[in-house]
């Protein structure tokens, strides 16, 4: 599971109270969690120049967007809505990193119209860029594992040179290059692959002046499972890059694009209990929330640890299933778990769901979405209400 500072850990005093507040289930954020997670990432990377762009995607709850604002982040949008999130949460244009793929003119307009930082997935792309005008300066996403795998996202290293030509004729300079290692990765030989493929790539850009090492720094959910060794990855970049600089005769930027590996530790989702039903050996446990606030590994791939809160017993050696409240067979918040005796009405946390949480929570199934509140200190801050059941339809027009 990810390393959850002392103060993310919700007592349970607190998290009822803020369930009779604001109702059940419930989204809660640990502000200062997200910030401690922020500064350990930068500190790892001992190198300068720097700029983390935190991933909007994962979670776009616009006090932590400011919160990590205030300690010098910027954000990293992949679509015109991760971009409308960070400019309202204040979030100055030129801080925002756009690494879209497929962008049709309507995108294009927004990204150019407001002044974002582009990177670009495809030749074609560039050609779109350089026949329109508004843009001096973009990125190019490198498929790193063009060799070894299909992926759709991104200009091979085969590519790069006619990319070049491309935007050079149009007027456009391509000053640096974008990797992706994969989705919550936790191996540090991987980004190093990777990156030292970017670094190979690298050489046929004579205008650069950046390298971006993508996002998808892996946290734990499970046990036993290591997270991503920061330290090493930060460590053996920075020396990279320290390296690249000397023979470039100036300092090119390191971008980093930081996303789960800052909020995942910090989400709770609070739930009461409903139902408690024995059969077969096993205990089925109905809540108050669905697989449609959250995403959890019955539906998507996470798995998320479950604790009873002011548990009134030690973990019963009965395998619990925690359902949800629809009749969906695949509605199960958690599988397999230990849990202590329960009742109706006690509270649990389902947890580490501050990233691709309420992000990817939706109305299937017709259950409104909880409200999110975020804790500062000892303050609390309402920052999403609960829906209701008119916001279901708010979208629906005609008859």
């Amino acid at each position: 599971m990810p390393a959850v500072p002392e103060a993310a850990m919700l007592p349970a005093e607190r998290a009822a109270s803020l369930v009779a507040r604001h109702g059940s289930p419930l989204y809660v954020y640990d502000a200062p969690a997200v910030r401690a997670a922020y500064r350990a990432l930068v500190a790892a990377f001992a190198y300068s120049p720097l700029d983390a762009h935190y991933a909007i995607v994962c979670n776009k709850n616009r006090y932590l967007v400011r919160a990590l604002a205030e300690l010098g982040a910027g954000v990293h949008a992949s679509t015109p809505g991760d971009a409308h999130a960070a400019l309202a949460a204040g979030i100055p244009a030129d801080r925002i990193v756009y690494s879209g793929s497929n962008l049709d003119a309507r995108d294009l307009d927004y990204v150019v119209g407001r002044g974002l930082r582009l990177n670009l997935d495809s030749v074609d792309q560039v050609g779109d860029v350089t026949g329109r005008g508004g843009l001096r300066e973009v990125g190019l996403r490198l498929l790193v594992d063009d060799d070894e795998r299909l992926d759709r996202i991104g200009v091979t290293r085969a590519e790069l040179p006619e990319a070049v030509r491309r935007a050079r004729e149009g007027g456009v300079r391509i000053t640096g290059l974008h990797m992706y290692a994969g989705t919550n990765t936790r191996r540090v030989d991987r980004f190093l692959e990777c990156f030292d493929r970017l670094l190979a790539a690298s050489d046929a850009l004579d205008a650069l002046e950046f390298l971006d090492l993508g996002g998808g720094y892996g946290v734990s959910y499970r046990d036993g499972e290591a997270p991503l060794d920061v330290a090493t990855l930060g460590r053996e970049v920075a020396a990279r890059m320290r390296a690249l600089s000397a023979a470039r005769g100036r300092a090119v930027r390191l971008l980093l694009e930081p996303g789960r590996i800052l909020v995942a530790a910090a989400g709770t989702l609070l739930m009461r209990v409903v139902s408690v039903k024995h059969r077969g050996g096993r205990r089925y446990v109905g809540t108050d929330a669905t697989v449609g606030n959250v995403a959890v590994e019955s539906v998507y791939h996470p798995f998320h640890r479950v604790d009873a809160l002011a548990a009134r017993s030690p973990a019963l050696d009965v395998p619990t299933q925690v359902c949800g409240n629809t009749t969906h067979s695949r509605d199960y918040l958690a599988r397999e778990c230990r849990l202590p005796a329960l009742e109706k009405g006690d509270l649990l946390a389902l947890r580490d769901v501050g990233a691709y949480g309420y992000a990817v929570s939706s109305h299937f199934l017709n259950r409104p979405r909880p409200a999110e509140v975020v804790l500062d200190g000892e303050a609390e801050h309402l920052t999403t209400r609960r829906e209701t059941l008119d916001d279901l339809l708010d979208t629906q027009v005609g008859a």
